[in-house]
């Protein structure tokens, strides 16, 4: 292990400079680093701890020489931590087993000048605290009593929205960016203990962790510092550096202590691998150890550009770890006395983060104008990202819908595939649900067209909407665009989100693609609607549509194999007509017995019938029983027919008629029909048989 820590740093030392400090920014440090000390107090003492158990909170009153200066703030894990500054006093040990159905652990400290009590809270526990500042005591209640409902944005509608952020603020908590330039390893540095492949592969490992190829960085790093050779602590470092920004926090942490144990003085060398370990540390729970290394960091950076953005990251750390006093006057000397920094944005965000959640529409706007001054005035990419997201957030829970709308999508254009990607996706749902909703399309189908094509990818909040399938369908009809609606429906039917209306899609589909004549469309849509919903209430009655499409195209095999189920026991179609087509193909397909049913069902419900379908149902009807030599039974059929008002095809029924009476040897009959047809008939084909079957009669 020493030998590798003699070569790494022989052959570093030529490149490690020493950073000299200025002494006023030194001073003005030291004052935005220790807030407190700059302004110290009288020193207060704390002599007694009392917990009262009531039935329906407990009390926690802490008891002082005089009148405190604290902080209590909520900390990860459902604790409450609170710091008394300038204090001091016995740590009351025998508290720290105490524990009932609201509180447990409580836990005193000293952290240099100042006193932190730290105890669990019940998850169903909220709090209050009584004290007032002329009285020497902190007064704390914990109880169900106090729990905090949810807060809500007063705006209704948006509530998706404000779940959203609540998640955003509560749970995002990516690895933060130190704002130090990235160092790389010196080419001759890496000759003293690499070969000439070893070393473009170490290189390539730096190069994808600079550009955020993290996983490719994670392979090439591991691979060296698995190796027990002189490049192992700066591959352990490096690997660590890339576990951070891979939000693997423990297993970074481990490294980078791994790598401090070998060659601790590379932390000087290296200012943005400092930060990390740092801040791997904060994270770790070691506050005070990460805040003494940071801020020797800072320190020691103190005449760099980017040192007032260290500190504010810093201030980042501090605030995560509930010590939100500390944090914010960091953010609020960064503010005022580096405002020709970008730093000073950074600081004013911070600031405006902190009063995120307790806006409301009528006092919002200040804060919002903080982030838009950001995401104008900054050069950074990320950070012009971040603050125009949070404006147009802001106006998304608390601005007018079709403003907050057009704010979304300007962002959508400005950051395309950003990191918040997803989330600006929610929000635009959300609010293109809002504006379809609060709007009268009625007046203006065609502003409802334009707004379906502008807003087609975003439409998963707008399908809970009652009608909404209907209005819109009539809403292009009235436009006269039933292509594009086919189109816009088609489209949907193919999201996620979509997915509690896909059925009334699909036939949506069917109805428009048919209304155009586009049967292969139709066919498509219904095939996919079966598939998918085969015991939906309209299942059966889509099998009939496809059945009807198949025999617009004389597909007589498919509309049996689609339809044949109609003349099983207890079955009833929905559409008669439906009978009529199986019938017909059957009849095409030589399955007279079965045509003849099929048949006889459509003509047992006549008023239900298309009377243009009876001539030709009736003479399916009769043509199926004669093919079976059922001379009689086509003879009853085709007796009904000739009863029938307005049947176009009464000569043929006639001819056919008098021809089965012949076959049957009713010659009177016959000669009868044969006659009346030549006398009034219409059609002069028919009249030209029957002339021919009378001569034929008559040479008998």
């Amino acid at each position: 292990m020493m030998a590798q820590k003699s070569v790494l740093y022989a052959a570093f030392l030529p490149f490690y400079r020493r950073i000299l400090i200025s002494g006023v920014p030194l001073l003005m440090l030291g004052a935005i680093l220790f807030p407190r000390q700059a302004h110290a107090s009288i020193p207060n003492h704390l002599y007694r701890i009392d917990i009262y158990g009531q039935k329906d909170f407990t009390r926690l009153m802490v008891r002082l020489a005089g009148p405190p200066q604290y902080t209590l703030v909520e900390i990860p894990g459902n604790r409450l931590r609170l710091v008394i500054y300038d204090t001091n006093g016995t740590l009351f040990k025998k508290f720290r087993r105490y524990s009932d159905k609201n509180i447990g652990g409580v836990v005193l400290k000293e952290r240099g000048d100042s006193l932190i009590v730290t105890f669990q809270i019940s998850r169903t526990a909220g709090w209050r605290d009584l004290s007032r500042p002329d009285i020497s005591a902190i007064t704390i209640d914990i109880g169900t009593p106090f729990k905090p409902g949810v807060p809500q944005p007063s705006l209704e509608g948006r509530e998706k929205i404000w779940n959203g952020v609540e998640k955003l603020v509560r749970d995002f908590d990516p690895p933060l960016k130190s704002e130090i330039p990235f160092s790389p390893t010196d080419s001759q540095v890496l000759a003293h203990f690499l070969t000439e492949n070893d070393q473009k592969n170490f290189m390539a490992g730096e190069a994808a962790l600079y550009k955020g190829r993290l996983t490719e960085a994670e392979e090439l790093f591991t691979h060296f510092a698995s190796q027990q050779a002189p490049i192992r602590p700066l591959a352990l470092y490096r690997l660590a550096e890339t576990w951070y920004k891979l939000q693997k926090y423990s297993q970074a942490l481990a490294a980078f202590r791994e790598a401090e144990k070998i060659w601790p003085d590379y932390l000087r060398i290296n200012p943005g691998i400092t930060f990390c370990y740092g801040d791997s540390i904060a994270r770790s729970g070691e506050l005070a150890s990460a805040r003494s290394l940071l801020e020797g960091l800072v320190v020691r950076l103190a005449d760099k550009d980017f040192a007032p953005a260290l500190l504010v990251r810093m201030g980042d750390i501090l605030a995560r770890q509930g010590h939100e006093y500390e944090a914010r006057a960091i953010y609020q000397n960064v503010a005022e006395n580096f405002k020709d920094n970008k730093a000073s944005q950074m600081a004013l965000m911070r600031i405006a983060d902190s009063k995120f959640l307790k806006l409301t529409p009528w006092n919002y706007r200040a804060v919002s104008d903080v982030y838009l001054n950001a995401s104008r005035q900054s050069g950074d990419l990320d950070m012009r990202e971040e603050a125009y997201f949070k404006y147009v957030l802001l106006e998304s829970i608390h601005g007018e819908a079709g403003e907050a709308l057009q704010q979304v999508m300007g962002f959508q254009r400005k950051f395309p595939h950003g990191v918040y990607v997803a989330v600006v996706r929610t929000i635009r749902e959300v609010l293109v649900a809002e504006v379809y909703r609060r709007t009268d399309w009625n007046k203006d189908p065609s502003a409802l067209v334009r707004f379906m094509d502008e807003q087609h990818e975003y439409l998963a909040e707008c399908v809970a909407q009652p009608g909404f399938i209907a209005a819109v369908t009539r809403a292009y009809s009235e436009a006269g665009h039933p292509i594009e609606l086919v189109q816009l429906l088609s489209d949907m039917a193919e999201r996620p989100w979509a997915a509690p209306i896909a059925p009334e899609l699909y036939v949506g589909i069917a109805d428009s693609s048919e209304l155009i004549g586009d049967t292969a469309t139709a066919e498509k849509a219904i095939k996919m609607f079966l598939g998918k919903f085969p015991t939906n209430s309209q299942a059966r009655l889509m099998t009939e549509r496809l059945g009807a499409i198949y025999f617009s195209m004389d597909k007589y095999k498919q509309v049996k194999e689609t339809l044949f189920w109609l003349l099983n026991k207890g079955e009833h179609a929905q559409r008669v007509e439906s009978y009529y087509r199986l019938g017909r193909s059957l009849w095409a397909l030589n399955y007279y017995p079965q045509a003849a049913k099929s048949i006889d069902l459509f003509l047992a419900a006549p008023l239900k019938c298309d009377p243009r379908l009876l001539p030709d149902a009736y003479f399916v009807a009769a043509s199926a029983r004669e093919s079976q030599g059922d001379r009689k039974g086509a003879l009853r059929v085709f007796e009904a027919a000739l009863k029938l008002p307005g049947n176009t095809r009464t000569d043929e029924f006639i001819y056919r008629t008098g021809q089965i009476n012949l076959q049957e040897g009713k010659i009177l009959r016959a000669r009868e029909l044969f006659g009346q047809l030549v006398k009034n008939g219409k059609d002069p084909d028919w009249k030209n048989l029957a002339q021919q079957a009378l001569a034929s009669l008559d040479m008998k």
